[in-house]
């Protein structure tokens, strides 16, 4: 049972790797802001193949403009998840080449491959994600787990605007 699941997680990232590869042409370029989002206590839900947090999120852009404030999910579509997660905080670098503040435009879904182990602290990397209509990229920049678990697979992040802070 662990090769085989050893095996799906590397096919999975094998494939993305090759298909982040082909879209590098048309990534977005500039970067506008950082987005940091917090997931929330007690609202995963995980199966093997699939796992969903709530999320908030806080967008600070780089010019100086309002914060954005954002909520929404985030979780593995299909991979493995078989994470114990007491606490998680990612941060990413937001790239577009044609945003216009205040607008809500991070709004959507976003998607992408990643993986990590968490034993106390955590050790993993993602691809850049980008939303369905490719004008705005998250890289990455920093995700502090604490618990214990593996996961990896096809992620996504969904946002919407939070209107109740």
């Amino acid at each position: 049972m662990k090769r085989i699941l050893t095996g799906i997680c590397l096919g999975i990232l094998l494939l993305s790797a090759c298909n982040s590869a082909a879209d590098e042409a048309a990534a977005p370029t500039h970067q506008i802001g950082t987005l940091t989002c917090n997931i929330l206590p007690h609202s995963g839900f995980n199966l093997l193949i699939h796992s969903t947090s709530e999320i908030r999120c806080t967008f600070t852009p780089l010019n100086g403009n309002r914060v954005e404030k954002y909520k929404g999910e985030t979780g593995i579509e299909f991979g493995v998840d078989m994470s114990f997660n007491k606490r998680t905080e990612m941060a990413y670098s937001v790239l577009s080449d044609h945003f216009s503040p205040g607008t809500g435009q991070l709004s959507g879904k976003y998607s992408g491959v990643g993986g990590g182990v968490t034993l106390g602290v955590s050790v993993g990397n993602s691809a850049p994600i980008r939303n369905h209509d490719k004008n705005i990229s998250l890289q990455p920049v920093q995700s502090r787990n604490s618990g214990a678990g593996v996961a990896g697979g096809f992620t996504y992040l969904y946002l919407e605007p939070d209107n109740s802070q």
